[in-house]
């Protein structure tokens, strides 16, 4: 199977290189088109694309150049266009590859009934930052596991996936034009998301291929996010009666539960009993068995609660801050709030202080309220038991009059 590797571009040229470079070095005796979209670049991608495809890939590389910016969409379904794969691989140029990339995701998309594949991909510090588009009890978007250490188990595994990102998405051709491509109505956001809800909904399903490993390095692109409002409400309009909550059942597949914090955004957490296991030995633990058992299990409260103490005991405190942000990022409660704005301030970052209590204030908490109330009936009428628990504890855990303070 002929794959034709769509990489859409727009200046940034030193990105592009290293992409191709990289590219190049890993995919040697694979059967591959390369294609890249020069989105009306005006750095030295005009000049330099040609020579280095040529030089890299021979008779197998392709530019195509558009006279001006058309954004994500245009470019890949202009790259598509041209390809002559019997799959096409979309992939951004900010991108990076590991050895032995590609089989993984050709066993994936072998497999009955599968229609898209996605690769593992991880922050250049090694994190997961993609392994599959979760959507939360709130209809909220999120990357399952994100800042999840890259050789955890959890990436590995088969999740019930509505949609993975199209930074790094491989289809057969065929898939992709019964699809109608990517929506031309998006602007650099959703249209991967689109795209797979309408694979999804034919019926088909998606996988992350876990041993397929690439590094992203996110969102180079400047105006990246420019257009999100509209790109959402196109979507909204398109797919908001259609999209199921799924975190919840994605992270049951690890034994995991999901709640939603105080101010009601959505976190994976562990069961109380797994907790209460990790909990016997917490107290003489050093920072080094912290950072070890954190490693095996990053969604322990506790742990990084412990770490950070133990961290400030040693008057680390730059590392102890960093390990409550990084906590913060997994558990959006008062809990890891408190020390991490204690902290913050005493160590001068009033910036992060502020954000901390914004964060904690959160949103209208009559609105909020009124929200989940109305989710919560919705799937009490839809019998979604697992939901209906999910809203329940929140209602009760967040009395209408109770207020959120950093400080006591």
């Amino acid at each position: 199977m002929t794959i034709s590797c769509i990489i859409p571009a727009w200046n940034l040229w030193e990105t592009t290189r290293a992409c191709l470079l990289s590219l190049a070095e890993h995919s040697q005796g694979e059967d591959l088109e390369i294609i890249v979209v020069d989105n009306g670049s005006t750095d030295e991608t005009r000049e330099a694309l040609g020579p280095l495809g040529e030089q890299l890939f021979g008779a197998r590389f392709r530019a195509v150049r558009l006279p001006e910016n058309q954004g994500f969409a245009r470019g890949c379904n202009a790259g598509a266009r041209a390809a002559a794969g019997e799959a096409l691989f979309f992939v951004n140029n900010d991108i990076t590859f590991t050895p032995g990339w590609l089989p993984p995701l050709r066993e994936a998309l072998s497999l009955p009934h599968v229609v898209a594949v996605g690769p593992l991909l991880l922050y250049p510090d090694g994190t997961c930052q993609h392994c599959g588009v979760s959507f939360s009890p709130l209809y909220t978007l999120c990357h399952l596991y994100e800042g999840f250490p890259g050789d955890h188990p959890a990436l590995r595994r088969v999740h019930p996936l509505q949609a993975l990102t199209g930074a790094a998405l491989l289809l057969p051709r065929v898939r992709f034009q019964e699809a109608g491509g990517f929506h031309k109505g998006y602007n650099n956001g959703y249209e991967d998301l689109d795209l797979c809800l309408s694979l999804h909904s034919g019926g088909g399903k998606l996988r992350i291929a876990g041993q397929s490993l690439l590094y992203h390095h996110t969102s180079r692109t400047p105006g990246r996010f420019d257009r999100d409002r509209e790109n959402a409400a196109l979507f909204t309009s398109r797919w908001g009666g259609k999209i199921v909550p799924d975190l919840h059942l994605q992270a049951a597949v690890d034994g995991y539960e999901v709640r939603l914090g105080p101010t009601g955004r959505t976190y994976v957490t562990l069961p109380p009993a797994r907790v209460r296991a990790l909990e016997t030995d917490a107290a003489t633990m050093t920072a080094q068995d912290c950072a070890r058992r954190l490693r095996e299990e990053p969604l322990w409260p506790g742990g990084w609660l412990r770490l950070s103490a133990l961290l400030e005991e040693q008057a680390e405190d730059a590392q102890a801050l960093d390990v409550l942000q990084r906590a913060a990022r997994f558990f959006p409660v008062p809990d890891i709030w408190r020390p991490l704005h204690r902290l913050a301030l005493r160590c001068g970052q009033k910036e992060l202080a502020d954000s901390v209590a914004r964060e904690a204030g959160g949103d209208d908490p009559a609105r909020k309220r009124a929200l989940i109330q109305r989710y919560w009936r919705e799937a009490r009428r839809r019998r979604q038991a697992p939901l209906v628990t999910i809203y329940e504890r929140w209602l009760k855990e967040n009395p209408a009059e109770a207020g959120q303070t950093l400080t006591g």
